[in-house]
């Protein structure tokens, strides 16, 4: 590995790329919809405007702002929201982020008008069922107490005409994933469910029905239900149903075949060993079209392989790669002869693009802006290293900043621990990676051994094991680093929010190698999770620890607030005082915990945040804070 060299110790580096600066490269884009005319319609998160989401419409070249400043647009089912608005031809319906409610909003004056009024409920992943005139949403119901047993989710329809919610099935656990069909046949519907204590990324099931003459479901019934984690359910326009499964490994498109001896999957062609799809811990999730107006079995996906994501089409037989200058992709959407997705580099901030499937030339509608020149920017290098016979991965990027050079001192490194924790790093540019990297650190962003990206064997190795495998494998990872001659050992620093808090705060007590650390809103007591936090994961635990009374000492064991008197290093906290996923007892927990064996603890708290922080201000003021924690043990 070749790094810079500077006449200033590395980690003191001067530069003028400001952490107001990497926040303000953080806009995000996401729930794309293809509209007519080739026109394009999207959700917005917008850092400018108090970090609040709005819908926004791309036309003739122009960009429309279409929702009014004081409403945010989000969904909080699951609390993770996800899709949270749809489509129709003169209109439109989103979640407001405010009251949780079904929203309508005219696409001639954009005058709004309130469509449910359930306030008891919230809304999520809204489908435009047109022939029946309604919207199909999932709904999630919190009753007093807003105990995770007491939660209810089902599938509902809204009617358009006046708002009234009628239940179209209930009695899974989790609805996600609606798709509509009315061709050939007068409606389909199908859908992905699962119970606890499975979760998205373990163990679904494929639902499927016809609807009645009334609109009802006439003959719901589980498709597939073997064991693997199925994901968006598609139909063509012959009305054949599609769905990616692991059950090969890779998540994989598969054409879905009903048979008199039972339902089987067929993988479409052209596929590799990739994965077609991440974990779904937002709703609505689509990293795949059906090209059969194109080319009958075409298709085209996103897909990551080897830590990097690549855009492909298939069609007539030929398998092409598109927007190759771009190293991840999501939020897939289709008009006609024109593909619309997020495209990421390792340069520059993500955009919307584009792509002409005819002759694969592509055009940036909005975003893709370059904040920083080529030799202030640190490209990631995907690793794979050794631990416990075994293989993890991570990105590594070195120190970069071209005004400082002429000294042999290794850097400092600090190892980021994504959240999940089944997700991923992906090799994009981040301005908060390079925030660390213009000031002389290393960073390697850490997809430990249950992270997704590399197949369901390797996501499935934390299967009891969170805690172990993730600690094990950031422990490795700095031995790896440390061999290389690539980074200070007696520098390295962890830091993680949510699940990866709990990793940083576990291997803290696991290995003296770290320097110091941070945990974002991160686990600290196992067992006061279980009975904490959102129904969503109250569940998840089983899978990643055990059954929390059978195991109840597993629990106790590897709770780094059972270990605090390992850590001897000081570290920082980071909380937000609405958080329903980590609750904040866990961060005081711990907190008092270390204090009370001499560890030197910094503790920030946010009174108007939940579980991540997206105002701004507060994300500039972490970044500031957690450098200027970090600069004081070097």
């Amino acid at each position: 590995m070749t790094l810079p060299t500077s006449s200033v110790q590395p980690g003191f580096w001067s530069s003028s790329f400001t952490a107001e600066q990497a926040l303000a490269g953080m806009k995000e884009y996401g729930q794309l919809v293809a509209g007519p005319n080739h026109s394009l319609y999207w959700v917005e998160y917008q850092p400018e405007n108090n970090g609040r989401t709005a819908i926004c419409c791309w036309r003739d070249g122009a960009i429309r702002n279409l929702t009014p400043e004081d409403i945010t647009i989000r969904s909080r089912v699951h609390e993770y929201g996800g899709q949270s608005w749809c489509l129709m031809e003169q209109q439109l319906a989103f979640i407001n982020g405010d009251d949780q409610q079904l929203w309508l909003q005219s696409l001639d004056d954009l005058s709004l008008q309130k469509l449910t009024d359930t306030p008891s409920c919230r809304y999520g992943a809204p489908v435009w069922d047109q022939p029946r005139n309604r919207l199909i949403a999932v709904q999630e119901e919190h009753l007093p107490g807003d105990n995770p047993v007491d939660v209810v989710n089902r599938l509902v329809a809204v009617d358009l005409s006046n708002g009234d919610v009628s239940v179209l099935h209930e009695g899974f656990d989790f609805y996600d994933q609606v798709s509509l069909s009315d061709t050939p046949v007068s409606g389909q519907i199908a859908w992905i469910s699962w119970h606890h204590p499975h979760q998205p990324w373990t163990e679904t099931q494929l639902v499927y029905s016809p609807f009645d003459e009334q609109g009802a479901l006439s003959d719901p019934q589980v498709l597939i239900n073997d064991g693997y984690a199925l994901t968006q359910p598609q139909f063509d326009q012959q009305g054949r149903l599609h769905v990616i499964s692991d059950h090969n490994n890779w998540w994989q498109i598969c054409r879905v075949i009903r048979q008199s001896s039972g339902t089987e999957l067929h993988p479409l062609e052209a596929q590799s060993e990739a994965e077609y799809a991440a974990a779904s811990w937002q709703l609505g999730q689509c990293s795949y079209l059906l090209l059969d107006d194109l080319c009958e079995g075409g298709w085209v996906a996103l897909s990551h392989r080897d830590g990097m994501g690549y855009l492909q089409q298939y069609r007539e037989g030929s398998l092409q790669s598109l927007a190759t200058e771009y190293s991840s992709f999501r939020s897939l959407t289709q008009s006609g002869t024109f593909l619309f997705c997020v495209a990421s580099s390792t340069t520059c901030n993500a955009a919307l693009i584009a792509i002409d499937l005819m002759n694969a030339d592509v055009e940036v509608i909005t975003g893709g802006g370059k904040i920083l020149s080529d030799a202030d920017i640190s490209a990631p290098q995907h690793l794979t290293f050794p631990v416990q016979s075994e293989d993890a991965h991570a990105l590594f990027y070195p120190p970069a900043n071209d005004a400082e050079s002429t000294t042999d001192a290794l850097p400092p490194l600090v190892v980021f621990l994504h959240g999940g924790p089944t997700s991923a790093a992906y090799p994009t540019f981040s301005p908060k990676v390079q925030y660390w990297t213009q000031r002389g650190f290393a960073v390697a962003d850490l997809n430990y051994r249950g992270s997704t990206g590399y197949g369901r064997d390797y996501r499935m190795k934390l299967g009891k094991q969170w805690g172990i495998v993730d600690v094990e494998d950031a422990v490795a990872l700095v031995t790896y680093l440390t061999a290389q001659n690539a980074v200070n050992p007696q520098q390295v620093f962890i830091r993680g929010g949510s699940a990866g808090g709990y990793t940083a705060l576990a291997a803290l007590a696991a290995s003296d190698c770290f320097a110091a650390g941070a945990s974002l809103y991160g686990v600290s007591d196992l067992q006061a999770l279980c009975v904490s936090t959102h129904k969503f994961e109250s569940r998840y635990l089983d899978w990643l620890i055990g059954d929390p009374t059978l195991d109840h000492q597993t629990y106790v064991a590897r709770s780094p607030v059972t270990n605090a008197a390992q850590i001897q290093c000081p570290v920082i906290f980071f909380q937000g005082l609405l958080d329903r996923v980590v609750p904040p007892e866990q961060t005081e927990l711990m907190a008092q915990a270390l204090r009370v064996n001499g560890v030197t603890v910094d503790v920030h708290r946010y009174a108007d945040e939940y579980h991540g922080f997206r105002d701004p201000e507060v994300q500039q003021e972490v970044l500031e804070l957690e450098l200027a924690f970090y600069q004081r043990w070097l």
